[in-house]
């Protein structure tokens, strides 16, 4: 059963130290990634169903990939978007990382997707990252059950996914994963955004590519890698 949302690796580390696997539910420190497909109503326009659901589960079949080779867990597949989560079953200090680094890979392997595809089936894709605690566990019923996560932390990063649309962008990622990253990624503050329950805004982050990408470009042009991100 694990082996249908986590990585072989992960599972392997579970089989030889059983101890560590809580399916029955508890509050982690985790890093929550949604993904979804832009514009999904017009790709499908011309297509029969056989052509849509083979490029849905190619595009879903390579994310699914880059997810569990960054130690994710794919918590659920909802139409054309994905549901992912690091930190759970396995502990892992690294996992806003992680996470940051899969959604960079995804993007990257969208375009080699892309490029086997007619200009009007290519897919372009929105993703939400947020980082905090939230309620993992096993959750259903007795004849179908769910390796989930549930919780403000899992309800903010869905809403970042959807607010790519209103910045143009592909990935945002929240100040409470920004905090935990900004050493290692390239990022750009867009805004604030108001989240149920909170008083203070949430400020919010555009996350743009691995920092070494940019310090040699920073220091031919004489600047500082602020003044690049701002």
């Amino acid at each position: 059963m694990l082996d249908s949302y986590v990585s072989p690796e992960v599972v392997n580390i579970l089989l030889k130290n059983p101890e560590k696997l809580n399916l029955g539910g508890e509050d982690r420190d985790v890093t929550i990634m949604f993904s979804d497909i832009r514009g999904f109503t017009s790709l499908s326009e011309g297509m029969s169903p056989q052509e849509l659901v083979s490029l849905i589960n190619v595009y879903l079949s390579r994310m699914t990939d880059i997810i569990m080779e960054n130690r994710g867990t794919v918590d659920k597949y909802i139409g054309d978007a994905i549901m992912a989560f690091w930190g759970a079953p396995l502990d892992d200090p690294e996992h806003p990382y992680r996470a940051c680094k899969a959604a960079l890979e995804m993007l990257e392997a969208l375009k080699k997707i892309n490029e086997t595809l007619p200009e009007n089936r290519r897919i372009d894709i929105g993703i939400g990252i947020n980082t905090g605690l939230a309620t993992i566990g096993n959750m259903g019923s007795t004849r179908k059950k769910n390796y989930t996560a549930m919780g403000d932390t899992v309800n903010l990063a869905s809403r970042l996914e959807g607010v790519n649309k209103v910045f143009h962008t592909r990935v945002i990622i929240s100040e409470y994963t920004y905090e935990r990253v900004k050493d290692r990624f390239l990022c750009r503050q867009l805004d604030v955004i108001r989240v149920k329950g909170k008083t203070v805004p949430v400020k919010i982050y555009e996350l743009i590519d691995f920092i070494e990408k940019f310090e040699v470009a920073a220091k031919k042009l004489g600047i500082s890698l602020e003044e690049l991100q701002n």
